[in-house]
């Protein structure tokens, strides 16, 4: 027996802009991967500068909690998660099975800073609510176009004799709004149970090639560049899926730091060159798509920046196309006028619908049942 990730999605750094909560519950809905009979949790305070103290934790199957298991740390009720660092419950009897979905409340009776950050907009597998009162459970919303927060889970890992194929999917806010991930796990929770763990580790503003710029709070929570992320990884997958290189095109136009580093397409290429020959040295196969049509503003005709933008994506698509570890999403999202199709469109001509997602993760099913048949 062994213990394996039935969901992971990682936490990030929020240190930036913190989180302050009196009191706090939080529910997080999740949806396995993997069955068990024995269950825990990876909780996180990776970022955090001090003890993190939950009060009670509880795992139960519906979001009411009319019936759970109490999680505990070394039999003891309160969970203490110790500065820079990640903690293991004890395993409790559980039963865990792929596709039905789990709920965890998180309870902290007094005032905490929390830095280790996970969210979603897709709320199908993974959902979540928080409130400031712990004698109120937060009810879940199915709001797709909101953000889903949650504090400092990581992981739900159950004993199995599975050894499955593992598939990290990485990147930026095309990955973390959950849109294509819910779609690859939907399809291979029915057609392929028990045979994959995703490791969701996208970071919103994530860039291929630049770690994030220091100007201003939100910049910072952007992350290191995914090449130096995936270097100091511990994570070992079979398949790496990678979408990301939008924010190396956008965020010029809005960083100083950025603008004065002048990214270039070559310099992009090169970086997903550097991608790929990470991945042959980690022994994962690589997966990544075209990057999607885009727009800054809500306008009739593109301004300058957007034009530039444009150019420089039809470059990168035009190169990335000569891949063999290429899909083509940006052929699938766009419209006549080469913009992003209306109804793959979240709102803001930047991220995808659940729609949107949903046509990604078709073109990377094929790729992806290759690893399992």
């Amino acid at each position: 027996m062994q213990w394996v990730p039935s969901h992971y999605q990682a936490t990030h750094d929020m240190s930036a802009l913190p989180f302050h909560y009196d009191a706090l519950c939080q529910v997080v809905k999740i949806t396995p991967t993997i069955s068990g009979t024995q269950m825990r949790l990876k909780l996180t305070n990776r970022f955090g500068r001090h003890m993190l103290l939950f009060d009670h934790v509880q795992v139960a199957r519906t979001p009411r909690f009319t019936v759970g298991k109490q999680l505990t740390l070394h039999h003891q009720q309160q969970i203490k998660i110790p500065e820079y660092s990640v903690i293991w419950t004890d395993p409790v009897d559980f039963s865990i099975k792929v596709g039905q979905p789990v709920y965890i409340k998180m309870i902290a009776n007094h005032p905490q800073k929390y830095v280790d950050f996970a969210s979603t907009y897709q709320t199908t597998l993974t959902n979540a609510a928080l409130s400031r009162q712990i004698d109120f459970i937060p009810p879940l919303t199915e709001r797709w176009r909101n953000r889903k927060g949650w504090f400092s889970l990581e992981s739900l890992e159950v004993s199995s004799l599975t050894t499955p194929v593992y598939v990290e999917i990485t990147g930026d806010s095309l990955v973390e709004s959950g849109m294509v991930v819910a779609e690859l796990i939907r399809y291979f929770n029915q057609f392929n149970p028990n045979q994959l763990c995703w490791l969701q580790t996208g970071i919103s503003g994530n860039q291929l090639c630049h770690d994030a710029p220091m100007e201003e709070p939100l910049y910072e929570t952007f992350g290191r560049s995914l090449l130096k992320r995936l270097q100091k990884s511990t994570l070992r997958p079979n398949m790496t899926i990678a979408i990301v290189g939008t924010n190396d095109l956008i965020l010029p136009f809005y960083s100083k730091t950025m603008a004065e580093q002048n990214v270039t397409p070559q310099e992009i290429i090169s970086g997903y060159q550097e991608l790929a020959a990470l991945c042959h040295t980690r022994e994962s196969k690589l997966l990544t798509t075209t990057i999607a049509p885009l727009r800054l503003f809500d306008l009739p005709d593109p301004l300058p920046a957007e034009q530039i933008i444009t150019s420089q994506r039809r470059t990168i698509n035009a190169w990335l196309r000569q891949q063999s570890w290429i899909v083509d999403g940006a052929r699938q999202l766009r419209d006549a006028h080469d913009n992003l199709t209306a109804k793959y469109d979240f709102g803001d001509h930047l991220h995808w619908s659940p729609a949107g997602g949903q046509e990604i993760a078709k073109l990377m099913i094929p790729q992806v049942k290759k690893l399992v048949n």
